[in-house]
C-alpha cells in the first residue's frame, strides 16, 4: 500500500510538472501585456477618435473598437441561422452516419487555418463578387471561422435537454415544429446564448481573415453602408507593431492589445455565467 501510494504521488507530481508550462507561460504573456499596455490606457485613448493622426499613433482606438464588435457580431448574426439549423437537424433527423459525417465536416471546418479562409473570402467576395473590401466580406468569412463553434456548442445544449420531455412532449402529440418552439428553445436559450458569446470571442480573435477582406489601416471611425472597409483593433496592432523603430506606436500597440483581450475575456465571462446561470423554476 505504501509503495501504491508512493507511486500516485510521484504520477501525480509528474503530471503538474507537465502541466506547469501550460500553465505558467500564457499567464505570464498576458501579464506582460498588460503591463506594457496598462500606462498607454485613457478613458481618452478608448473613447476618442482621431483618424488620418499617423494611421492611429497618437489618435484614439474607438473607430476600430467599433470596427472590431460590427465585424463580429455581423458575423455571429451571419453564422446563427445555419448553426442552429444544423445543430436541430443533427438532433432531429441525422442518422448515427449522419452524425458521424457531420462531426467530422465540423472538426474539418474548425481545423482550416483562417488565413486559408482570408484567401478564400478575397477570391470569392472582394473580387468575384465585387463587393471590395467592406464589412460584409469580412462579417462573411468571419461567419465560416465561427461556424463550428456556434454548432458544437448548440448540439451541445440540445443534448443536454432531458430525453424524457422530449418523449412526453410526442406523446402529447406535438409536431417536430411544435416540440422545437415549445420544449427545446426554452430550455436550451442558455446554450444557444453562450454559443454566440463564445462566437464572438472567438471572430476578435481573428486577424488574418478580416485583413484580406474587410480592413483597412486609418481613415474610417464608423462604416457608412456594409460595403465599406472598417478598421479594427487586431489590424490595428498588427499594422502597429511593425513601426518597431516608433515608441509611440509601439505604445498604441501594446495597450490596444490589452482593449482586445479585455473584449474577448468578457465576452467569455459573459458566456460562462449565462451558461452556469439557471432561473428557479429551472432548477
Amino acid at each position: 500500500m505504501k509503495f501504491n501510494g508512493q507511486r500516485d504521488l510521484l504520477t501525480k507530481s509528474l503530471v503538474v510538472l507537465l502541466a506547469l508550462p501550460a500553465l505558467l507561460l500564457p499567464l505570464a504573456c498576458l501579464l506582460y501585456i498588460v503591463w506594457r499596455g496598462l500606462p498607454g490606457l485613457s478613458l481618452d485613448f478608448v473613447f476618442s477618435s482621431g483618424e488620418g493622426a499617423g494611421f492611429g499613433h497618437s489618435s484614439g482606438i474607438v473607430g476600430q473598437l467599433w470596427g472590431s464588435l460590427l465585424l463580429a457580431l455581423g458575423a455571429c448574426v451571419a453564422a446563427l441561422p445555419l448553426a442552429l439549423g444544423i445543430a436541430i437537424y443533427e438532433r432531429l433527423l441525422a442518422s448515427t452516419g449522419q452524425r458521424r459525417v457531420l462531426a467530422s465536416v465540423v472538426a474539418m471546418l474548425q481545423g482550416i487555418p483562417p488565413i486559408v479562409f482570408g484567401l478564400f473570402g478575397l477570391v470569392l467576395f472582394v473580387h468575384a463578387l465585387d463587393w471590395g473590401v467592406s464589412l460584409v466580406s469580412g462579417a462573411l468569412i468571419l461567419a465560416i471561422v465561427v461556424l463550428p463553434t456556434l454548432v458544437m456548442t448548440m448540439i451541445a445544449a440540445l443534448q443536454r435537454i432531458p430525453i424524457e420531455h422530449t418523449e412526453a412532449a410526442r406523446s402529447l402529440g406535438l409536431t417536430e415544429g411544435q416540440l422545437l418552439r415549445r420544449v427545446w428553445l426554452p430550455q436550451a436559450w442558455h446554450g444557444l446564448v453562450t454559443g454566440v458569446l463564445l462566437g464572438m470571442a472567438r471572430a476578435l480573435s481573428e486577424t488574418a481573415p478580416i485583413l484580406f477582406t474587410a480592413t483597412v489601416f486609418s481613415g474610417v471611425v464608423w462604416p457608412d453602408s456594409i460595403f465599406a472597409p472598417v478598421t479594427t483593433l487586431q489590424t490595428h496592432i498588427f499594422y502597429l507593431a511593425q513601426e518597431g523603430g516608433s515608441e509611440a506606436a509601439t505604445q498604441v500597440a501594446w495597450s490596444s492589445a490589452v482593449v482586445l483581450i479585455a473584449l474577448v475575456a468578457l465576452f467569455a465571462l459573459l458566456a460562462h455565467v449565462i451558461q452556469k446561470w439557471r432561473p428557479l423554476h429551472e432548477a
